[in-house]
């Protein structure tokens, strides 16, 4: 995450305007709700500053005082169109599948959503996106959240249509009226425990895009640091190889490949990383540990096809490093991600092995 985000503005002006324009929309009294504020809709439409979370709140609370209405948070998020989230939009829809989608927005959730913390995990047969406050919301939570997750789940139905038809929204404390009213949304919600997650079917989050389309990710990713660097932050060397190793074949796990495309040297990668407390070496373990996962999960692979493609020479090399990161064979790893338990790190999973070292 960069430096400095906890002091970012927590509201992009963008949604503000569309929270205005929406509550016109709902038929809710634009002058009623914000004269007792100070506040007249034409400045807000027009304002292009950050919004201070202050300002947010008191938005908040005057629309659930002034329109209780069952619902409304949910119908004003369902209004944010995708385009709202500006590059972080445009990097998401050229993504290869929904999983680097959602990978971008965790990325990049700052430069828009930076009032939300997300993570992404996956679980067996399911990838997780887990959703909580950032900052305390005190008593416009509950209404703050039901507007984003509901705009998260519009953010998902336009980048590929009916995503939310086999997706799941796991809520805690959610009781029937809750659910109706998601369901009125055409989401699916669970009673869970803890904070709020979307869970979607591993199937859904790796089928392609539409509009998938490698260069005009790799041009919107750069598009998205650039707009890091003119708030003043300072993207990480590491997550920019991450990205690359996400994005790219095994050739990527070259230092001297890696280095041509940064257009920096290998001396300068490897410093900058030190700097940065990790090593090449620990990103090209990490990422090919989260590859293996990801192709046993798909299940359409052979060892030896796995192997080549996490750039190892042979399977049982790629065996080895299997029980070095795991503790257990390869058929172990299979049959815990069958059964829906992800295998947890072995005690000397990071440290690294000959030919990682090499790289």
């Amino acid at each position: 995450m960069p430096d400095g985000v906890q002091d970012l503005p927590l509201v992009h002006p963008v949604y503000l305007r569309l929270l205005v324009a929406g509550a016109g929309a709902e038929g809710i009294g634009l002058a009623a709700w914000l004269a007792p504020l100070g506040l007249e809709a034409g400045l807000l439409a027009r304002r292009k500053e950050a919004v201070p979370l202050a300002l947010w709140r008191r938005l908040m609370l005057g629309l659930q005082r002034l329109e209780p209405r069952p619902g409304l948070a949910l119908r004003l998020g369902r209004r944010v169109p995708l385009l709202a989230h500006g590059p972080l939009a445009y990097l998401m829809a050229s993504s290869r599948d929904l999983r680097q989608a959602l990978e971008s927005l965790v990325r990049f959730a700052p430069l828009r959503l930076a009032v939300l913390d997300l993570q992404l995990r996956e679980r067996g047969q399911r990838l997780e996106l887990h959703v909580r406050p950032r900052v305390a919301l005190g008593d416009v939570e509950g209404f703050t959240l039901d507007f984003l997750l509901a705009m998260l789940c519009t953010m998902l139905e336009q980048l590929h249509a009916g995503a939310c038809q086999p997706a799941t929204l796991r809520l805690p404390a959610a009781g029937s009226d809750t659910v109706c009213l998601w369901a009125e949304q055409g989401v699916a919600v669970e009673r869970g425990s803890g904070r709020p997650l979307l869970v979607l079917p591993r199937a859904l989050a790796d089928g392609m895009l539409p509009l998938a389309s490698p260069p005009e990710q790799q041009r919107a990713w750069r598009a998205c640091e650039d707009a890091e660097r003119e708030l003043g932050w300072a993207a990480s060397l590491a997550a920019r190889i991450e990205q690359l190793f996400r994005t790219g074949a095994a050739a990527r796990y070259q230092l001297a490949q890696v280095a041509r495309e940064l257009g920096i040297s290998r001396r300068t990668v490897m410093r900058r990383l030190e700097q940065e407390g990790t090593s090449f070496s620990a990103l090209v373990d990490a990422s090919r540990r989260e590859r293996l996962l990801r192709r046993l999960g798909e299940r359409q692979l052979t060892l030896s096809m796995i192997a080549d493609d996490l750039g190892y020479a042979d399977a049982a090399v790629l065996s080895s490093a299997v029980r070095r990161w795991f503790g257990i064979s390869p058929r172990s790893v299979q049959a815990r991600l069958d059964a829906g338990l992800p295998p947890a790190l072995a005690p000397k999973a990071n440290s690294l092995a000959p030919d990682v070292v090499a790289a």
